[in-house]
């Protein structure tokens, strides 16, 4: 019994770009699987899309990657823009020491690479081939002559190193940004939160834990939820592993969504511990989490990016929390990342900082040191580049501010960031927009009302808000609001 599938040509929708290229991120223009369709940073599963785990070949885990079934064939038009092609081959862990294949790589028909009968036992084989010249690049998958049972195959770590000439049309600008918004009404969370962790994957929003407005304070919440703007309805997520967390730092790839450090919950589920060196991977498609290499050192309300297939966590504060951090550590996905590593520290030590990437840039947004009664909001932000491992000043924001950790986010070629609190308990509504370009904030509408430590997402050429607290008699909240855009200036 077979499952076959057939992939339509997606080369105009992912195109190749100057630099490195994941095969997972690019578009091929045919592809044929005969157990479901072949998965983009995931095992092949079973027949259902989506269905595969982390890539994983013997021991050794992979990020990114193409998951097949044998016999599999992908095609990919280079139109003599690239150099190089690699990957790391094998059979899948997910079928243990079964199955056998063949690898094969050809550039325009002609064979560049055989790998051999590879078996569930054999090592992970790496390897990389000249294409230079070659306008069709063919991946194949054999079942090594002994039929397709468990011939689960990975092309881990894909790459194209590629040159695009000028003949390639450049990415359309970003939509003009505009300053001036109108705010509706969006549905209520199921539970009030503040301190609660957020990004947005394909168009929606995912919420995860925070402090449980059902219980006294501070205890983290494993609740979490998925808000879906097409039907204004939220749908209740897995819950969160080990009593969830709040003041994680949390980033997406785009895909899945990850969270390192934080606040957890005391054994009993009546309060908190100052922070963790846990780390989680969220995946979207099957709503289950895995865990990742811990990070060095026990941490909380520090900050976590994506950028070009590695984790960056910095900031945050120490478990006794009197300690303000400027470390920085990086965990690399593309070689399975068994361990952080040290990168350069921030210029200044701070916690509960907005952060965002842009331009290839990673920037680190205001924030505070100290905490409650004794902190400091910060109106100082700094851009890190990795291609220098250096950290640079820029503009200072208009107003210093602090818990905007899950309330900063990139919009047509912006950062937004909204509300947060200029002192203890002294919440604002401002929204402000910053310009790497011209290196300047821009005030944009203000919230209908102020808010402390929501969760905030780009929606097309807006954004969502849910959640947070106003302080001062307000509360905890549950619902929020949709900005759409009224002018362009």
């Amino acid at each position: 019994m077979t499952h076959p599938w057939t992939g339509t040509d997606q080369s105009g929708n992912k195109p190749i770009k100057s630099g490195e290229n994941f095969l997972s991120d690019l578009g091929y223009t045919s592809a044929r699987n005969v157990w479901g369709p072949i998965e983009l940073d995931r095992s092949n599963g079973n027949e259902k899309a989506g269905d595969g785990q982390a890539l994983k070949i013997g021991t050794q885990s992979f990020t990114k990657g193409i998951g097949v079934h044998a016999n599999s064939e992908l095609t990919y038009a280079l139109n003599d823009s690239c150099s190089t092609f690699s990957a790391t081959v094998g059979i899948d862990a997910e079928v243990g020491a079964k199955g056998s294949v063949i690898f094969q790589v050809f550039g325009d028909g002609k064979q560049l690479f055989d790998s051999g009968k590879l078996t569930g036992t054999s090592a992970a084989k790496p390897f990389s081939v000249s294409v230079a010249g070659v306008n069709e690049l063919k991946l194949v998958v054999t079942d090594a002559g002994d039929g397709i049972e468990y011939d689960h195959a990975d092309w881990a770590n894909a790459k194209l190193s590629c040159e695009v000439t000028d003949a390639t049309p450049p990415d359309p600008p970003p939509a003009k940004p505009t300053n001036t918004y109108q705010y509706t009404g969006i549905a209520a969370q199921p539970n009030t939160v503040a301190e609660a962790q957020g990004r947005a994957v394909g168009g929606k929003l995912y919420v995860f834990g925070g402090f449980d407005s059902r219980k006294s304070c501070c205890t983290p919440t494993d609740r979490a939820q998925g808000y879906d703007p097409a039907t204004n309805v939220w749908t209740p997520l897995s819950p969160m592993p080990e009593r969830g967390a709040t003041h994680a730092g949390m980033a997406t790839d785009g895909k899945d969504i990850y969270y390192a450090g934080g606040y957890v919950a005391n054994a009993a589920w009546t309060g908190q511990i100052f922070g963790t060196r846990a780390v989680w991977k969220y995946n979207v498609a099957q709503d289950t989490y895995t865990r990742l290499p811990d990070l060095p050192v026990l941490s909380a309300a520090g900050q976590l990016e994506y950028l070009a297939g590695k984790l960056h966590y910095f900031g945050g504060t120490n478990a006794a929390r009197n300690l303000d951090l400027k470390t920085h550590y990086v965990l690399d996905l593309t070689t399975g990342g068994a361990t952080w590593t040290p990168a350069a520290p921030l210029l200044e030590a701070r916690n509960h900082l907005g952060s965002a990437v842009l331009d290839g840039l990673i920037y680190a947004i205001g924030g505070q040191t100290g905490h409650d009664a004794q902190l400091k909001t910060l109106n100082t932000i700094e851009a890190y580049d990795p291609a220098t491992d250096r950290w640079e000043p820029r503009a200072s924001m208009l107003k210093a501010l602090s818990h905007t950790t899950n309330s900063t986010f990139v919009l047509n070629g912006r950062i937004v960031v909204v509300g947060g609190e200029t002192a203890h308990d002294q919440p604002t509504d401002m929204v402000a927009a910053y310009d790497p370009r011209s290196n300047s904030w821009t005030l944009l509408t203000s919230l209908p009302e102020r808010r402390v430590s929501g969760v905030a997402a780009p929606l097309g050429n807006g954004f969502v808000f849910t959640g947070g607290n106003l302080p001062g008699g307000g509360g905890t909240k549950a619902d929020g609001w949709r900005a759409n855009p009224v002018s362009t200036p």
